[in-house]
C-alpha cells in the first residue's frame, strides 16, 4: 500500500481491517513522508520512489505481491510493475496518472508556487479544493481541518522535492503485464475520471487485462470512503 503526496501510512488505517481479512498488508511511508528519511535533494523523482520500494521488498524478502497506490503512490506502483513485471501480481491504481498533462502541471505548479510564497498552509489551502470531494467536505469538514493542522510539520525543501517529483516521469502503462484496476473518484478534479479511463482504454487496445471503475469521492477517494474502496479492491483481488 503506497500513500499519496503529503500523506503517510496511517492514511490507509480504516482500510486495513477489511483488506487484512484475506491478505497480509505492507504499509510504508514514501521518502519525505511520515517517519521515512527526508534526503536533502532538490527533487524526489519517480525513479527514487521505485528504487526505495524495490530495496524495501528485497530487504523483507518479498518476491512478489499485489500493489495498491493512491495518487502519486499509484504512479510508483505502476512504474514498479513496469520495471519488475515478475514481482507484480496485480496493480490497483487509485486516482493516479501516467503522464502529467499541461493542465495537471498547472494545477500542481500552483501548489509549488503557493508553497514558495506562503509556506505549507497556503499550499494546503490552494491544493485542498483539488483533492477532496465536495460531498465529503460537506459531511466531514473536520477531516480537512485535521489534515491542515498536520501540514506545517514538513521541512520546506521536502514539500518542493515531492511536488517537483510528481511533475516529472512518464509511465507506459502498457508495460504492466499483470491485471490492473483503475479506480477514480467521481468528484476528482485533480485527475478527472476521463484521464483514468484513458489509461484503461490504452491497455484494452493492446489486449491487456484492465478494469476501470468510478467510485465515490474526490482525488483522495480511498481515504474519503475507505470501507467502500477496500471492498472493491478486495473483490478485484479475489478474482485473481
Amino acid at each position: 500500500m503506497i500513500n499519496g503526496l503529503f500523506a503517510d501510512l496511517n492514511s490507509f488505517q480504516e482500510m486495513v481491517p477489511i483488506l487484512s481479512e484475506k491478505f497480509n498488508l505492507l504499509r510504508y511511508d514514501c521518502r519525505g513522508q511520515g517517519e521515512s528519511p527526508c534526503p536533502k535533494l532538490e527533487i524526489y523523482t519517480l525513479e527514487d520512489h521505485v528504487s526505495d520500494l524495490s530495496l524495501l521488498l528485497d530487504f523483507l524478502k518479498i518476491k512478489e505481491c499485489c500493489f495498491f497506490g493512491l495518487s502519486n503512490g499509484a504512479r510508483v506502483a505502476m512504474e514498479f510493475a513496469c520495471q519488475s513485471p515478475s514481482r507484480a501480481r496485480a496493480v490497483i491504481c487509485a486516482d493516479g496518472f501516467d503522464v502529467a498533462s499541461p493542465l495537471l502541471k498547472l494545477k500542481l505548479g500552483s501548489w509549488l508556487k503557493a508553497h514558495e510564497v506562503g509556506g505549507d498552509l497556503l499550499r494546503f489551502d490552494i491544493a485542498t479544493p483539488w483533492v477532496w470531494g465536495e460531498s465529503l467536505v460537506a459531511k466531514k469538514p473536520e477531516l480537512v481541518d485535521y489534515y491542515r493542522k498536520r501540514a506545517e510539520k514538513r521541512e520546506s525543501y521536502v514539500v518542493s522535492a515531492l511536488i517537483k517529483g510528481a511533475l516529472e516521469g512518464d509511465i507506459n502503462t502498457c508495460l504492466i503485464g499483470c491485471r490492473v484496476l483503475f479506480l477514480v473518484g467521481k468528484e476528482d478534479l485533480l485527475t478527472p475520471p476521463f484521464l483514468c479511463e484513458k489509461m484503461h482504454l490504452k491497455r484494452l487496445e493492446k489486449g491487456l487485462e484492465s478494469q476501470f471503475e468510478i467510485i465515490d469521492g474526490g482525488h483522495a477517494a480511498p481515504i474519503e470512503y475507505p470501507h467502500r474502496s477496500a471492498r472493491r479492491i478486495l473483490n478485484f483481488l479475489n478474482e485473481q
